[in-house]
């Protein structure tokens, strides 16, 4: 996060749904999460990936580096997946980019859940992370 914004940048197949997740994050207003332009650093970016290897067994994966980081959505696992469920892991990686590590059941930080709207405690951490 840059001060208050995550410029994100990148392509993936699940946009609408990762379009939903940033809405979900930005209807907090505190943190900004907006299309990169050519005036910021791109801090985040989305990237799709189609493997069954290892290092990619799983639908989506939040990739920590310096420059931006990197929101991998796996094709092999997703394709499989309700609308619904992808905007989850969608909202649940984003969630990982603010800064919140797995929560509690009956939130989207939960490990595996599968709910689209944030729970009271996914408010409270993020609120806790941007008082």
């Amino acid at each position: 996060v840059d001060g208050s914004v995550i410029a994100w940048g990148g392509t993936t197949t699940y946009s609408s749904q990762c379009s939903s997740a940033i809405s979900t994050w930005n209807a907090l207003r505190k943190i900004s999460v907006t299309p990169d332009t050519i005036w910021t650093i791109q801090d985040l970016t989305f990237k799709d990936v189609n493997s069954t290897s290892s290092w990619y067994a799983w639908y989506a994966k939040w990739y920590q580096r310096s420059g931006d980081d990197v929101l991998y959505l796996n094709k092999a696992f997703m394709g499989s997946l309700s609308s619904n469920q992808k905007q989850s892991i969608c909202t649940h990686e984003l969630g990982h980019s603010l800064g919140l590590a797995h929560s509690i059941i009956n939130n989207v930080m939960y490990a595996t859940s599968w709910d689209t709207s944030l729970g009271s405690q996914d408010q409270s951490d993020y609120s806790y992370l941007y008082p």
